[in-house]
């Protein structure tokens, strides 16, 4: 593999562990709501897209990564997050596909309640919401709905990213032992 590809993906590599952070850190602020979580899951969700498309096109020698892919848990939430991505740069409608599971007082003895961001956010079930789709993304949906439908946002975000964490460290192990120099005397 050329050293421009090795490059792009480490770009990728890090722009993915960079967003992963500010989840985290936007998750555990002061007042977790959905605005800083929606938008810092955003840009993992676009990093973990970005990364999947290029071991799909510089790593798929005879379906390797296609089959790896669908034979993981941290590759099936991929499959189920390129619904999520398309809503996300088409129309933003993937902010409709999240929700917390839970909902806290809006204030002390109140009757009316908000979202609590602090506890588990989830991947609504999406009947109906996105069926209305153009028909290429048809597959995209069955995906979303097998793979994360109803599921825990934050595992199915962590399982994705270790499986492509795990297919940078193969890269870069393989681009070293390719790669290697020797030292003459």
């Amino acid at each position: 593999m050329d050293t421009v590809k090795q490059l792009r993906l480490t770009y990728i590599n890090h722009g993915l562990r960079e967003s992963n952070k500010r989840l985290k850190e936007a998750l555990n602020g002061s007042n977790p709501n959905s605005l800083p979580i929606t938008t810092t899951l955003s840009e993992v969700i676009f990093w973990l897209n970005v990364a999947d498309e290029w071991h799909f096109k510089n790593r798929n020698t005879n379906g390797s990564y296609t089959k790896l892919r669908k034979k993981e848990i941290g590759g099936q939430c991929l499959l189920g997050l390129r619904h999520a991505f398309n809503s996300l740069k088409h129309e933003m409608s993937f902010i409709k596909l999240i929700r917390a599971a839970e909902g806290k007082p809006l204030f002390e003895g109140s009757d009316f309640f908000v979202e609590d961001y602090s506890k588990e956010i989830i991947w609504l079930k999406a009947k109906g919401m996105i069926d209305k789709r153009k028909k290429d993304d048809k597959l995209n949906i069955r995906n979303y709905r097998k793979y994360l439908e109803g599921k825990n946002v934050l595992k199915t975000i962590e399982e994705a990213t270790r499986f492509l964490y795990e297919r940078f460290t193969e890269t870069k192990t393989e681009h070293y032992q390719n790669n290697k120099f020797t030292v003459s005397s």
